[in-house]
């Protein structure tokens, strides 16, 4: 499940991750980035992830095509969570789209993750 959630920035678009992710998840999403990308030319990206438990194939797929279409319209994604695995996945992410400044923060940093992401 992805929920959106409330944000000051604009230029933000703030995701809670719970569980499984489904194709309709993706859709909703991806409906709420085109809206802001009609505001910004860029957007970044404020994700907490509290558990993940997959994501199905045509979701994957879904994300994946949306993400290349889009990919040069993020400058900045912060990735909140306690997963060590997760960390690994972001920092490994910086350093292969290095058009897309990625950082991972613990729940405990979400203050310092929500300010980062917000500049």
């Amino acid at each position: 499940m992805i929920e959106i959630l409330d944000f000051e920035s604009k230029k933000v678009v703030p995701v809670r991750m719970k569980g499984k992710i489904s194709t309709e998840d993706i859709e909703k999403i991806a409906s709420y980035i085109e809206e802001k990308l009609q505001d910004f030319e860029k957007l970044s990206i404020y994700v907490e992830v509290e558990t993940f438990e997959g994501i199905s194939i045509d979701a994957f797929f879904k994300d994946i095509k949306f993400g290349i279409k889009n990919f040069s319209r993020f400058d900045k994604k912060a990735v909140v969570t306690d997963k060590s695995w997760m960390r690994k996945v972001g920092d490994f992410s910086d350093r292969l789209f290095s058009s897309i400044e990625i950082k991972c923060f613990s729940f405990d940093q979400k203050d310092e993750a929500v300010k980062w992401v917000s500049e």
